[in-house]
């Protein structure tokens, strides 16, 4: 989830953005979660001290202030000026393409209530524990200089574990529905060797998107694309972030193989819909049914990501007519919406055409809004992409971005796809050890409530763990 800073004139409010399907701030990118470039942290920075030139407990009148704002029950009652006033230059410069201090603020707030449970204040470093309201211990570092903020890092405390069943309790712990699911994969099979609700259809978020670099994969296979072909950003079609394109001038070009890129390494949105578009919908249909999936009609009609932006948050959103239509009923709904467009840089967010503080509070899997498979289909799609049409380019993009830290001395490859939305967390890694054996690790988590960026990284730091017991 992402989570932002949205100015209207004199005015910004924090503005949250959805995880998964990887909401940035309204004009800013941040890949933290849904690229998995800075797994684990809510953000990071770092600043030089010299305890010997401050005086003891420099930092306690900052960490009260920032704390302060972090374990407020009104996000909306901080006033940005303030936060803009409380961090230094160079802080405020590095926190940039998150929206300054609001950015980390905010998303650690997304996994309220947060409550302090330890202080230690040092000279010009405090070290604080917090907890989540999903019981996730995370630890804040913070650093002060002249008064002021000078450094932020939040780590979730993730427990030792040494069995696949630490990693199913500590997962269970979260308070949501949970699957995760590890296999070996053999030509393109999967045999399971843990199984934690590895056959509940659970939501997938943007780790739908392999289906659809499937889909290309094969069509370029075929011949009727290629990965150079030129595709056309129009303001029609943009979707919300997370990525880069929605930001894009009207008829900016991309290639297929950058909007693959992008669609894999930075979740982006609207490389995603690019790609949908140029295939067409049934292609991308038939090529979940081409994996083997068990539940095809979970991911019938397959959304773009735009759709599932209007249908869960647009003004007016389309919940109710979605929730109990056929699929033939839903095709004629996403007909009707063909025409509704995204301002994905909104002015202000009050008049916006996507509700965006919904979008962080407001879960849609309980509307069915989405996309939805099991760990064991998971498995299936990363199989399926290990060994099909294109398959060295695809493991190419899959490995872009690796999803976290693999020992090099066993782990010869690692690719991944991950997706964040309110309420869902999901993570799909394929990783290729030193004697060539291919393995699939997944986890998948559901909730009514949102599931914040601190929790979610405690998940996939628990689930990559378990690399070491294969």
């Amino acid at each position: 989830m992402r989570l932002a800073l949205s100015r209207n004139g004199a005015h910004r409010t924090i503005v949250a953005v959805v995880v998964a399907l990887g909401l940035t701030a309204c004009g800013s990118v941040d890949p933290l979660l849904e690229s998995g470039a800075a797994r684990g942290a809510a953000a990071t920075t770092s600043a030089e001290s010299e305890p010997a030139e401050r005086p003891a407990a420099a930092v306690t009148p900052v960490a009260d202030t920032l704390l302060g704002w972090i374990t407020t029950t009104d996000p909306l009652s901080i006033d940005p000026a303030a936060v803009d006033a409380l961090a230094t230059p160079e802080l405020t410069g590095e926190l940039a393409p998150i929206g300054g201090l609001l950015g980390p603020i905010a998303q650690i707030q997304q996994s309220a209530p947060i409550t302090v449970t330890d202080r230690v204040d040092e000279g010009p470093e405090s070290t604080v524990t917090l907890r989540t309201g999903r019981g996730t211990a995370v630890t804040l570092r913070l650093a002060a200089e002249g008064g002021r903020l000078a450094g932020i890092q939040a780590l979730p405390d993730s427990p030792d574990v040494g069995t696949f069943d630490d990693v199913d309790a500590a997962l269970l712990a979260l308070g949501a529905r949970t699957s995760f699911t590890v296999s070996r994969v053999d030509a393109g099979r999967c045999t399971t060797v843990h199984d934690l609700n590895s056959g509940e259809t659970l939501p997938l978020a943007s780790v739908a998107k392999l289906y659809v670099l499937g889909a290309v994969a094969r069509a370029i296979d075929a011949g009727t694309l290629t990965w150079d072909e030129p595709l056309t950003v129009t303001d029609a079609r943009k979707s919300a972030p997370s990525g880069q394109l929605q930001l894009a001038p009207e008829g900016t070009v991309v290639t297929v193989r950058e909007a693959a890129d992008a669609m894999i390494a930075i979740s982006d949105n609207t490389a995603t819909d690019l790609l949908i578009d140029r295939v067409g919908r049934a292609a991308v249909e038939a090529e979940v049914a081409a994996t083997g999936s068990s539940d095809v009609a979970a991911l019938t009609p397959f959304l773009t990501t735009r759709e599932f932006f209007l249908l869960g948050w647009g003004r007016p959103d389309g919940r109710a007519q979605w929730r109990d239509a056929s699929t033939a009923e839903r095709r004629q709904i996403l007909a009707g919406i063909v025409d509704r467009t995204i301002d994905s840089n909104p002015v202000d967010p009050a008049t916006a055409d996507l509700d965006y503080v919904g979008i962080a509070t407001r879960p849609a899997t309980g509307d069915g809004i989405g996309w939805y498979a099991s760990g064991s289909d998971l498995c299936a799609a990363l199989a399926s992409l290990s060994v099909g049409p294109q398959n060295d380019v695809v493991r190419q993009i899959l490995a872009q971005n690796p999803g976290g830290q693999f020992d090099p001395t066993r782990w010869t490859y690692a690719g991944y796809k991950n997706g964040n939305a309110p309420g869902e967390v999901a993570g799909a890694w394929l990783l290729t050890d030193t004697a060539g054996q291919d393995w699939v690790i997944s986890t998948q988590l559901a909730s009514d409530t949102p599931i914040g960026p601190l929790d979610n990284a405690y998940a996939f730091e628990l689930v990559t763990r378990s690399s070491a017991f294969l």
